[in-house]
């Protein structure tokens, strides 16, 4: 008889739970890699526009300053959006670290009621053999015991 896992569903769910969330951590990583990118971008936008502003000799200062002001909020923004990815991040990846931790406590846990299982089918397999063992040895014996007889009445 072969062993039959009951969870086996529940495991294969949580493997796939884990996968889904690797896959959802490699999207968060993106989105970090392409914000640092946009933070990068406004930092040169900034510098470029402060540049242009002392080139210029402030003379269109207050339009710069508009410039200024509208792309420094973007740069603060674009900072929130890194941080809260960074928080999302890591708690994916806690997430991720206790759904491991479950699917392996269930890979453990079959792999414990398989060695039971099958410790007791050899349990059982011995108690035949055993048994089939004991029943030859006590026919063998009344055959002897019938022929032992037969000698005497002969």
């Amino acid at each position: 008889m072969v062993f039959k896992f009951k969870l086996t569903k529940i495991l294969k769910m949580r493997e796939d739970a884990v996968q889904e969330l690797i896959g959802e951590i490699k999207l968060i990583e993106k989105d970090i890699e392409a914000t640092k990118l946009d933070i990068k971008v406004k930092y040169v936008e900034i510098k470029s526009t402060q540049d242009e502003m002392m080139e210029t000799n402030y003379q269109y200062a207050e339009g710069h300053l508009r410039i200024l002001k509208k792309l420094e909020k973007e740069f603060e923004k674009l900072h929130e959006k890194l941080a809260k990815l960074r928080e999302n991040l890591k708690a994916k990846q806690i997430e991720l670290f206790e759904m491991r931790m479950k699917v392996e406590t269930l890979k453990k846990l079959r792999e414990r009621q398989s060695e039971e299982y099958y410790r007791e089918e050899n349990r059982k397999e011995q108690l035949e053999t055993d048994e089939k063992v004991a029943l030859k040895f006590a026919s063998d014996m009344v055959k002897a015991q019938q022929e032992a007889d037969e000698d005497v009445w002969s």
